[in-house]
């Protein structure tokens, strides 16, 4: 991906920048249309007399001489006696509508010639009847007296202009991007000039009109081959046709063409070449389609791409253009035309959003999300000085606590919801990082890394790759993401997080990259500590075995009796498990340890004159102890058979241990309770509440009980090995 560095110019004074100079050009066509002689009258062609009647009258000296459905049939200047016919003349028309050359020049020359008459400051109108009424021009018009569809066709052109400048502002060296932005100014040149001209009250004259029309088709022109040009560009760019200059050069000769009249096409002389666009435009998305057979993410992104175009184009063709071309007229008025071309650009910010198209997504609607926050609060600001009449500073401290209580949330809301970046996939960093901090001591960390990426993502799917690199990396669009493991060689490779409704992107890959930084920091630190505990332990293990344990073993040689050698071969024992439960590597078989326990105890036992009863029903598989399991448990047997002998007068002990897949019991039950215990409530004194302790070390549990003239405790515990 490439770096945003790159860029000359930060994205958001470029939207803000092209944003200003859109307004200033639609202030200059509302100047431009708005200082037009003005007669105040609204006229309608009607079929039945063919010529104009009056629909509506703003100028107050005419409602007292004209009335809403006069038919006015011609026009004069005071003092020349010469009548201008109005008869088959149709105000408003859209010149490139005609289908030929003639029929668009003669439009055009009608109607300089009828705004000949309004160039004075008094004209008569001659009305169906034979009366004559005067009417004085006002030399400029009212803004108010605008057609509704001046504000449409510029609303509907800056909101085109604003998204392709968005992404061309952050992709400026992409060439789909280029060709998008591109697109939207041509749609804003088209729909500014083309609101110009539709707002004449009657005619303008016919150099102007002619110019006006032109600038409109120059617009539609680049905005059509520049969407052609997008399509040869993206997902892949094709080599053969994408070559600007070619397209440039094509682009100039089609619009030559209709300056010079040199060529008139066949069926339509301005709206042919339409046609030919959309039609060349489904051989390039036929031809893209092949291409991304084998890749899906090219195919999702042009799968929305070209629906977006083929469908909004195709009704826009459907509803205007084609039925002008063949019946002379359009369906639906050209404003509902133009509005749902405009959705054409709705439906590329859509597409980045959820296909990440000309691969930009949440940082862009960050973007957005700040330059429309900045317009909001100048808008609110001049909206209250203007209708308020507030003062400036008390009107932009409302417009910006508005705008901060509505706005940002509103904006904050939008954004999660349209990127997924919700519940589960709000970045947590500090969390994730106290996570693996805690893992480390369990010697999982591979394993936590790969249950919080999950969480955070809730991807597709999840593989384990042997071979890979050392830093996150976003493959095949943004459909995975290969993440190293935190210890040993290995990558995560995670599909389609948010189980496929969405994409990687750049966002997720920086998140990821740091958050495995941090983590990995934190794993050298850990083990740094463990290595000093580590060394530590081996230093105790070898004085032990050096100092303690060569004292023990003069003891042994100089004992007096067969008791205190016992006493100090156990001694010896105790040692041994001491020095081996520093090792946190090491490890016992559970059947040894048992043969260990048994000898043990009979030894105590015989020596106490008890019978012990040793029942064990142990599977003889390879079970193993850590060392740390098999002391506690020892010391549980051992310090049940103190309590026996020291609380009690048993003449049996029985001891019983059972395993089962992932579970050890024992039970150890002595007769010779005598009356003086509470039975109910058996005292808790220090042997019992270490045993307590030990078991629940050991993660299991372990209880005390006595049933007449018995005791019994049993435990158990999971087998961790």
């Amino acid at each position: 991906m490439r770096e945003i560095s790159r860029v000359l110019f930060a994205p958001l004074p470029i939207m803000l920048a092209g944003f200003i100079m859109a307004l200033v050009g639609i202030l200059c066509a509302l100047v431009f249309v708005i200082q037009k002689p003005w007669i105040g009258i609204t006229f309608q062609f009607t079929d039945t007399h063919h010529a104009l009647a009056v629909k509506a009258i703003e100028n107050p000296a005419l409602k007292s001489k004209l009335m809403v459905g006069d038919v006015v049939v011609g026009l004069s200047l005071d003092g020349i006696d010469r009548v201008h016919s109005l008869t088959g003349f149709r105000p408003g028309v859209e010149p490139p509508s005609f289908s030929s050359y003639a029929g668009h020049n003669a439009y055009v020359q009608a109607e300089g010639e009828v705004s000949a008459y309004l160039l004075g400051s008094l004209v008569n109108l001659h009305l169906l009847d034979g009366s004559m009424v005067p009417a004085i021009l006002s030399d400029s018009r009212p803004v108010t007296s605008l057609p509704v569809d001046f504000w449409l066709f510029n609303s509907f052109g800056l909101l085109a202009f604003i998204i392709g400048l968005g992404v061309f502002a952050v992709r400026p060296k992409e060439l789909a991007a280029r060709w998008l932005g591109l697109s939207g100014s041509g749609f804003f040149i088209a729909t500014l000039f083309n609101s110009v001209y539709l707002s004449r009250e009657l005619a303008w004259p016919a150099d102007q009109l002619l110019l006006l029309s032109r600038m409109n088709n120059i617009g539609l022109g680049v905005m059509l081959i520049s969407l052609l040009a997008l399509m040869t560009s993206f997902p892949r760019r094709l080599s053969v046709v994408s070559n600007p200059l070619m397209i440039i050069v094509v682009a100039v000769l089609y619009q030559v063409n209709e300056w010079m009249q040199w060529y008139e096409w066949p069926l339509h002389a301005y709206y042919m070449p339409i046609f030919i666009l959309y039609i060349l435009g489904v051989v390039v998305a036929i031809y893209q389609w092949r291409l991304s057979l084998r890749n899906p993410i090219d195919r999702a992104a042009l799968k929305w791409m070209l629906l977006t175009i083929f469908i909004i184009m195709g009704m826009g063709l459907a509803i205007y253009f084609v039925p002008i071309a063949i019946i002379g007229r359009a369906i639906f008025p050209q404003w509902a035309m133009v509005g749902i071309a405009s959705l054409l650009y709705i439906g590329f910010a859509f597409g980045i959003v959820r296909y990440r198209l000309f691969d930009v997504q949440r940082w862009w609607l960050n973007i957005w999300g700040w330059f429309l926050g900045g317009l909001s609060i100048v808008l609110l600001d001049v909206l209250f000085i203007s209708f308020l009449n507030l003062q400036p500073v008390m009107a932009l401290g409302i417009a910006a606590i508005l705008v901060g209580w509505v706005y940002f949330p509103a904006r904050q809301w939008i954004l999660q919801r349209l990127s997924y970046q919700h519940g589960a996939e709000q970045y947590q960093l500090f969390e994730q990082v106290e996570r693996m901090a805690q893992a480390i001591s369990t010697r999982d960390t591979n394993a936590q890394w790969q249950a919080i990426l999950v969480e955070q993502f809730a991807p597709a799917g999840v593989k384990v790759s042997s071979n890979g690199s050392d830093l996150v990396q976003m493959n095949q669009h943004g459909a995975v993401l290969s993440v190293p493991l935190l210890q040993g060689d290995g990558i995560l490779e995670l599909t389609y997080p948010s189980q496929g409704r969405r994409l990687f992107s750049s966002e997720d890959r920086v998140y990821v990259q740091n958050l495995l930084q941090v983590s990995r920091r934190i794993v050298r630190v850990h083990e740094g500590e463990f290595q000093a505990v580590r060394l530590e332990r081996q230093r105790i293990v070898r004085d032990m075995h050096d100092d303690v344990g060569g004292h023990l073993l003069t003891l042994l040689r100089q004992a007096p009796s067969e008791h205190y050698e016992q006493l100090v071969r156990t001694a010896f024992g105790s040692l041994r498990e001491a020095m081996q439960a520093m090792d946190e590597e090491s490890s016992r078989v559970l059947l040894d340890c048992l043969d260990d326990w048994k000898e043990q105890l009979e030894s105590r036992a015989r020596m106490s004159g008890v019978s012990l009863v040793w029942q064990q029903a142990v599977s003889a598989d390879d079970k193993l102890l850590s060392v740390r399991q098999a002391i506690n448990i020892s010391r549980i047997l051992n310090e049940s058979v103190t309590n026996a002998l020291q609380h009690a007068n048993p003449t049996t002990i029985t001891v019983t241990i059972e395993s089962s897949e992932d579970f050890l019991s024992l039970k150890v039950i002595n007769n010779g309770i005598t009356t003086g215990h509470d039975k109910r409530e058996p005292t808790r004194g220090r042997g019992l509440n270490n045993m307590l302790t030990r078991a629940k070390e050991l993660e299991g549990e372990l209880k005390f009980s006595i049933q007449g003239d018995k005791a019994s405790i049993a435990a158990i515990f999971p087998i961790l090995r």
